[in-house]
Order: C-alpha cells, then structure tokens, then sequence
C-alpha cells in the first residue's frame, strides 16, 4: 500500500513505517491527511493550505468538534504545542478514533522499545504480550503486518 501513496510535502515513508489509512479510507477528500503507523499528516488549519507531520508518540490528544451549523472539526494537540486541525464532512467519529488508536498503538510500542532489556522478561510477561498484541490484532487495532512483527520482535527475545 505505502507504493501507492503519495504523502504530503513530498515526505518519505521511514524504515518501518507503514500507512494505516488516508483520507480516501475514510471518504473525504483532504488531498493532505495520511495516517502511517508512526505520523499524521494533516493540513495544519481549516485553510488547507498548509499541511503539519506530527510524530504520533507526540501527539496529546484528538478531539471531534460538533458544531450546530456546518462540518464537524478535528483537532490535534501535540506536545510541542502545535495544533492542528481540519473539517470532517463525514465519519468525523471514525476519522478521531482510527488516529487516536493509530496513537495509542504507537506510544505502547515506543514504550516496549525503551523497556528493560527482553532478558530480564520472564515467559510468562511474553505470553500476556503475544495475548495482548493477538487480541489488538482481532479487534482491528492491529494490522496482520503490524501483529507479525510485533510477534517477531516479542519471539526475538531470549
């Protein structure tokens, strides 16, 4: 999927880095919103005219604002202080929790990256971690690529 799309500002996909979803997924039509499993790409303000990269890992939270006349609105606060934000004409609740989860995913896997070394994990702490990861999988939270290689990185450990 990463071949066929084509991310903002010109930007590569990293080492690693997969898209989770664009906006074609979800049915709009912000030219400037891709989801990978490690960044956001969205325009920086109502304009569109600009487009952010924020680290998801960074990101403080995303909030769907309903509004009584007119396209509800996401916005994304980073720690950084940037904000971003930008119309969703439908799906805004589905848009808000596919990058709140892409969100979560990636601070959990940051988290186990700077965990202790995987020596000083006992089995039992791997099978609760292979649970874990098998049910974020079934529950879609996962991708089939992203449950393998975290499955891998868990097997790799001694």
């Amino acid at each position: 999927m990463a071949g066929t799309v084509e991310l903002p500002d010109g930007s590569r996909l990293e080492d690693g880095e997969v898209v989770v979803k664009t906006a074609k997924d979800w049915g709009l039509s912000i030219k400037s919103l891709v989801l990978t499993n490690r960044r956001l790409f969205c325009p920086a303000d109502l304009s569109g005219r600009s487009t952010v990269s924020l680290a998801l890992t960074d990101v403080l939270g995303v909030t769907l604002s309903k509004h009584m006349i007119g396209f509800s609105t996401i916005v994304v606060e980073s720690r950084d202080h940037q904000q971003a934000s930008f119309a969703v004409h439908i799906n805004g609740q589905l848009v808000r929790s596919d990058i709140s989860a892409a969100i979560d995913r990636a601070k959990q896997s940051a988290a186990l990256d700077s965990s202790a070394p995987a020596s000083s994990a006992p089995s039992g702490e791997r099978y609760e971690q292979l649970a874990k990861i098998n049910e974020l999988r079934r529950s879609g939270a996962l991708t089939e690529a992203e449950f393998e290689e975290e499955k891998a990185r868990i097997l790799k450990r001694p």
